[in-house]
């Protein structure tokens, strides 16, 4: 009998200042695969990423250098294999910048 091998999905939280971003940046990333988590605030972001193994923690161009020195700062200390993207571009470079940070 031939096992199956299950496929793990890769966990993304996405983080930005206004829910139309996020949510922008869920649409293009759910249907390539990926399960998306997303959050608005810091303190969210430190809930998720608290209680949820996540792959990669894709900040957006609006949140402020304090926290994403928070949050690097968390990954750093907490969860090490949590790779990281500062995208400051548009939505054409957002598939390319998680499948770079995944390969790392």
């Amino acid at each position: 009998m031939e096992q199956i091998q299950e496929v793990k999905q890769q966990t993304i939280l996405v983080v930005g200042r206004h829910d139309y971003i996020v949510e922008n940046i869920s649409q293009i990333l759910e249907p390539n695969g990926f399960n998306v988590f997303s959050a608005t605030s810091d303190e969210d972001v430190l809930k998720i990423l608290k209680g949820q193994e996540v792959d990669v923690l894709f900040i957006g161009g609006a949140v402020e250098p304090n926290s994403r020195f928070i949050y690097t700062s968390y990954l750093a200390e907490n969860s090490a294999h949590t790779k990281y993207v500062e995208h400051y571009g548009g939505p054409a470079t957002i598939l390319s910048e998680i499948q770079g940070a995944l390969s790392q």
